[in-house]
């Protein structure tokens, strides 16, 4: 970890979420909640924040970066600051890594100071272990902090967020995403970094990313497999065969998605309604079409037929390319259908 501070000054937008937190540790609390998408710096900040906790001599709400605490913290070895999150085989945290978690808060501070937790994802706590850490925040040991940390904070039941203080963080605005993305990649040209930002909902850090893993040459051959596709020189098994080798195949939803929005965008701004050549029952069709994108991801993520749920969302976007008739999504949400989600 570099130095106490960076975190704000390599990350601009999240300046105010700092000040807050500055205000909220005059009088230092048990357990934050810090809520919001993801890319966007919300571990970096976490990180920060501990440090300067268990910093030694803290100056200004920042960590020296020089005491024996601090270069424990930057080497990754401190003593006193536990993280917990979900194993890289499993889908959840289990109430057995909560129990040994409690275990080990039960033991004395080896530095003398606070023992700060960091529950990163905790939207991902079984039944079981959401009781057992309700139960640590209920009854909190003296000088322990929690911070968790979550990108799907509705997931979350109510019990904890009520016993936590809450910092919301959101992305930054377009022009000052792209200026900052620019000053990171300054070999690559503005429309890059705007496609960049847009297929990871406007989320800096993703967007830098996916610029540094070159996955702009995967973007292209996405679009390209459409044109093969429309034009029938190319299958969408085919397409979707070559999709599922990516290292993250998942991406492609995204892809859809904003292919979608471009689409009704390129509509709807026209400031000449009378140019328009598209017809309602098309704009209808990609609105239906966000939304099967949507519901497509959710059942990709519930374990469904990961070939047969990308083939026909590519078949769907083919049929919208061919007709001018409102169609039906065979993506239907839970809502649609009449149930409850």
């Amino acid at each position: 970890m570099s130095q106490s501070g960076a975190v704000f000054q390599s990350y601009p937008w999240l300046a105010p979420q700092w000040s807050q937190w500055q205000q909220l540790s005059y009088r230092l609390g048990h357990a934050y909640l810090l809520s919001g998408p993801q890319g966007i710096g919300i571990n970096e900040f976490v990180k920060e924040v501990a440090q300067v906790v268990l910093c030694k001599q803290p100056n200004n709400g920042q960590a020296c970066s020089v005491c024996s605490s601090c270069h424990l913290f930057i080497s990754n070895q401190h003593p006193d600051f536990f993280e917990l999150r979900r194993l890289e085989d499993k889908k959840e945290i289990t109430v057995d890594q909560v129990r040994s978690l409690l275990y080990k808060l039960n033991e004395t501070s080896h530095q003398g100071g606070y023992k700060v937790v960091w529950i990163e994802g905790v939207e991902y706590l079984n039944q079981s272990a959401f009781n057992a850490l309700l139960k640590m925040l209920e009854e909190p040991a003296p000088k322990t902090l929690f911070l968790l940390s979550t990108h799907q904070v509705d997931r979350l039941p109510a019990t904890i967020k009520s016993r936590c203080q809450q910092l919301n963080f959101m992305p930054p605005a377009m022009p000052d995403a792209i200026d900052w993305l620019h000053k990171q990649s300054q070999h690559v040209d503005e429309a890059l970094v705007k496609r960049a930002l847009r297929l990871n909902w406007g989320a800096p850090l993703q967007a830098l990313q996916w610029i540094e893993a070159g996955l702009f040459e995967e973007d292209s051959q996405w679009k390209n497999d459409l044109k093969q596709i429309q034009s029938g020189r190319k299958t969408a098994s085919q397409s979707v065969g070559e999709w599922l080798k990516w290292q993250q195949p998942e991406r492609v939803f995204d892809y859809f998605y904003q292919w979608s929005v471009s689409a009704v965008r390129s509509v709807m701004y026209q400031t000449n309604p009378q140019a328009r050549t598209v017809s309602n029952g098309q704009i209808q069709n990609w609105l239906r079409f966000q939304q099967a994108v949507l519901t497509a991801k959710q059942n990709w993520l519930s374990n469904a037929n990961k070939e047969l749920v990308l083939e026909s969302l590519c078949l769907e976007w083919l049929s919208i390319q061919q007709s001018e008739e409102p169609l039906e999504s065979v993506f239907q949400s839970r809502i649609q259908k009449g149930k409850l989600a």
